[in-house]
C-alpha cells in the first residue's frame, strides 16, 4: 500500500556569521536529546561556513531518520552556514524531520568547484531506477540550499511519495535544476509551499511523476523555464515566475498522449518573459485561472482544442470543452480561498510539555490516552502553547496507542511528533477540538503509516483546526474551519456551514460512499492523489466541492466496478486538471454519478479514452 514540503535562493553573507532571524520565522526546540538532534550541540558541526560540515550533517540525516536505530528524531539546525563538499542524502525510507532556526540564517552551501557532485540535498538514496514508491515522511523546513558556482548541480533533488513538504525554503545557484522532481519515476504526491528558486536553467522540474502540489512557490532569473511538467498532474497556486524566458511548459513525453502532463494554474503572475513567446507553452492538458502575465508576447500559447490565449491577463482558461452532464453556468465553481492561518512556533522551551513524561510509551501496546490528556492538561495549567511525542523507530509494535477520546485545551495550540508521530487509534481514538480550545489548534506529524488511523475531529462552532504531514481520519462535526496540508487522510464534512481547505491530500483505500464526504459544506482542494477502488469524494445535501489536479491511480479495478470516482448529489462538484490511469488492471468505468432531483446520470470515458483519461474541466452545478 503507497503511504503516505521553504525555497532556496543563495543569500549573500557579510561573514561566517549568520544574518539574524525574523522574529516570525524563528524556530526553536527544547533541549530534549531524545527527542532533538542539534547539528552544531549533538553532532560537532560548525556552521561557520569555512569548515567542513558534510560528515556532520550525513550523520544527522541518517540519526533523524533511525537508520540503524530504534528512534527517530528532529534534526535541528541552527543559524549558520554550513559548508558540505559532497551530496547529502537521505537514506532510509521515513524521514528526515530536519529544520532550520530560520530560512535566511541556515545556509547549506556546496562548495564552489566540486566536481562530479550532482547536487546539495538528495531525498532518495539512489540517483538512478528503478526504484519504488516507497520513501515516505521527508520533512524539510525553514532553510536555504546554495549550490554554490557549479555549473552542472542541481540545488535540490527532491523525492517524496504519499507525504513530503518542502516548505518555507529558498534554493540558489547557476546550475541545471533548482528543484528537481524528476530525476526518478514513480515520485509524489508532495507538497511544495512558501519555495523560492534563484538562478538555475529550470527552476522546478515535475516529470514522471504521480502528483506534485505547489503553493505559494516563487521562481526568478532562470535561463530557459521556471516551471517544466511532463508525465505528472502539477497543481500550482499562486505561482509566480519572473525574469524567465518562459513561465511554465506542459509537455507531452515520447508522444505517449496519456503520459502528457496535466497542470492546473490556480492565481499566478508571471513577468519579465521572453517578448516574442508566450508565457505557458502547453502541449496536454492545461487549467488555468486568475493569471496575470507582462513581457511576453502572449498568455497561453497551445496545442489543444481552445488555442491560444492572447492575454496579457487569463481570466480562465481550459484547454479542452468541458464535461458536464446538466446544464450548468459557465466558468468554474470558484470558492473563496483561505491559505492557512499562521501558528506562531513556540521559541521559548519552558512552554514544551512532553507526553512522554506523563507516561506515554511507544511500542508497549498500551493505551496511552491517559498519558496524553495529562500532558495536555498539564500543558494548559502551566499555560504552555506545545505538546510533543518523541519519534518512533524501528520494527513494530513502535508506536503511541490511543483508545480513547482526548480533549485539547486552554494555552495548547500545537501538538506534534519530534520524528516518526506513530499514533495508531482504537475504535474511539480521537483528538477533539472544541470551543474550549485556542483558537487555532495545530497538529503535525502524527501518522498511522498502515494502522487504525486516529480520529481527530473539529467539534467547535469557532475553533480552527489545522493539520500538517498527519496521516489520520479528519472530521468535522462542528463549524470551525479546517485545514489539511500535506495529509494522507479521510476527511468527512458533516454540516452546512463548515469550510475546509486542503493542499495535497492523499486519501486511498475501497470505499462504497466516499473516502472524502462533503455533506453541505464547501471543500476546496488544491492537489489530490488517491489509490483504490470505489467513491473517492461525495457531495450532498448542498455542499460545494472543488478539486483543483487530481491523479487517481486505480490498479486492480475490475470492468464490472459500478461505484464512480466522484458521486454527486443535489450538490455543487467542480474539478479541474484529471488524470486517470492504471497499470495491471483497469480504471473506473464511471468517472461522475450526478443527482439532481429524481434524475442520476452516469458519465464515463469517452470513445478512445481506453478509460485512461484527461480532463480539463468538471461542471456539476445548477445555472
Amino acid at each position: 500500500m503507497r503511504r503516505l514540503a521553504l525555497t532556496v535562493a543563495a543569500v549573500a553573507l557579510a561573514g561566517p556569521a549568520a544574518p539574524a532571524a525574523p522574529a516570525a520565522d524563528r524556530v526553536a526546540f527544547p533541549a530534549d536529546q531524545a527527542a532533538v538532534l542539534d547539528a552544531k550541540r549533538d553532532l560537532g558541526a560548525k556552521g561557520d561556513g569555512v569548515a567542513d560540515d558534510t560528515e556532520a550533517l550525513q550523520k544527522g540525516l541518517d540519526l533523524s531518520t533511525g537508520r540503524n536505530q530504534k528512534t527517530t528524531k528532529a534534526l535541528y539546525l541552527p543559524n549558520g552556514t554550513y559548508k558540505v563538499t559532497k551530496t547529502l542524502v537521505v537514506h532510509n525510507a521515513l524521514g528526515p524531520w530536519l529544520t532550520g532556526e530560520s530560512r535566511d540564517g541556515v545556509v547549506i552551501r556546496l562548495a564552489d568547484g566540486s566536481k562530479g557532485v550532482t547536487c546539495v540535498l538528495r531525498t532518495h538514496p539512489n540517483e538512478k531506477g528503478p526504484t519504488s514508491a516507497d520513501w515516505f515522511m521527508r520533512n524539510v523546513r525553514n532553510l536555504t540550499v546554495d549550490a554554490g558556482d557549479n555549473p552542472e548541480a542541481d540545488g535540490v533533488r527532491w523525492y517524496a511519495t504519499n507525504s513530503g513538504c518542502l516548505q518555507n525554503v529558498r534554493i540558489k545557484g547557476n546550475g541545471k535544476v533548482g528543484l528537481n522532481s524528476g530525476f526518478l519515476d514513480q515520485n509524489g504526491p508532495n507538497l511544495v509551499q512558501d519555495v523560492e528558486v534563484d538562478g538555475f536553467e529550470t527552476g522546478v522540474l515535475s516529470q514522471w511523476h504521480w502528483s506534485q502540489t505547489l503553493s505559494r512557490v516563487t521562481v526568478r532569473n532562470c535561463r530557459k523555464v521556471g516551471l517544466s511538467v511532463t508525465a505528472a498532474v502539477v497543481a500550482a497556486e499562486d505561482l509566480v515566475v519572473g525574469n524567465t524566458p518562459l513561465a511554465v511548459e506542459c509537455k507531452i513525453p515520447n508522444d505517449w498522449h496519456w503520459w502528457g502532463g496535466v497542470v492546473v494554474l490556480h492565481g499566478g503572475r508571471f513577468t519579465g518573459g521572453d517578448p516574442n513567446g508566450p508565457a505557458v507553452l502547453n502541449e496536454s492538458v492545461l487549467y488555468a485561472r486568475d493569471l496575470k502575465t507582462k513581457g511576453f508576447k502572449a498568455a497561453i500559447a497551445s496545442k489543444s482544442p481552445a488555442g491560444d490565449a492572447a492575454g496579457p491577463d487569463v481570466a480562465e482558461y481550459s484547454s479542452h470543452p468541458p464535461r458536464q452532464q446538466f446544464p450548468a453556468k459557465p466558468g468554474g465553481l470558484r470558492l473563496p480561498v483561505k491559505r492557512e492561518p499562521a501558528v506562531p512556533w513556540e521559541t521559548d522551551p519552558a512552554k514544551w510539555e512532553c507526553a512522554n513524561d506523563h507516561g506515554a510509551t511507544a511500542g508497549d501496546n498500551t493505551d496511552d490516552t491517559a498519558a496524553i490528556q495529562q500532558a495536555i492538561d498539564a500543558a494548559a495549567a502551566a499555560g504552555k502553547t506545545t505538546v510533543y511525542f518523541r519519534g518512533c523507530g524501528g520494527p513494530d509494535p513502535n508506536h503511541y496507542t490511543l483508545d480513547g477520546e482526548v480533549k485539547v485545551h486552554g494555552s495548547v495550540r500545537h501538538v506534534l511528533g519530534l520524528g516518526f508521530g506513530r499514533l495508531i487509534g482504537g475504535k474511539n481514538g480521537r483528538l477533539v477540538v472544541t470551543d474550549d480550545a485556542a483558537p487555532v489548534v495545530k497538529f503535525q506529524n502524527i501518522d498511522a503509516f498502515g494502522g487504525p488511523p486516529i480520529t481527530v475531529e473539529n467539534r467547535s462552532k469557532g475553533r480552527t483546526l489545522v493539520l500538517e504531514s498527519c496521516g489520520v481520519k479528519a472530521l468535522g462535526t462542528g463549524t470551525g474551519d479546517i485545514f489539511l496540508t500535506d495529509c494522507p487522510c479521510h476527511l468527512v464534512l458533516t454540516n452546512p456551514g463548515q469550510k475546509a481547505w486542503c493542499r495535497q491530500l492523499n486519501p486511498e483505500g475501497t470505499s462504497d460512499d466516499g473516502l472524502i464526504k462533503n455533506d453541505g459544506a464547501a471543500l476546496w482542494v488544491l492537489g489530490m492523489k488517491c489509490e483504490g477502488a470505489g467513491v473517492r469524494i461525495r457531495t450532498t445535501a448542498g455542499g460545494r466541492t472543488e478539486v483543483l489536479g487530481a491523479f487517481i491511480y486505480g490498479p486492480g479495478v475490475k470492468d464490472t466496478e459500478a461505484r464512480p470516482l466522484f458521486d454527486v448529489r443535489d450538490a455543487a462538484l467542480g474539478f479541474y486538471g484529471l488524470r486517470e490511469l492504471a497499470f495491471g488492471g483497469g480504471t473506473h468505468p464511471a468517472k461522475v454519478r450526478e443527482t439532481r432531483g429524481k434524475t442520476t446520470k452516469t458519465l464515463g470515458a469517452a470513445p478512445g479514452e481506453h478509460y485512461w483519461i484527461g480532463w480539463s474541466e468538471y461542471r456539476g452545478w445548477g445555472k
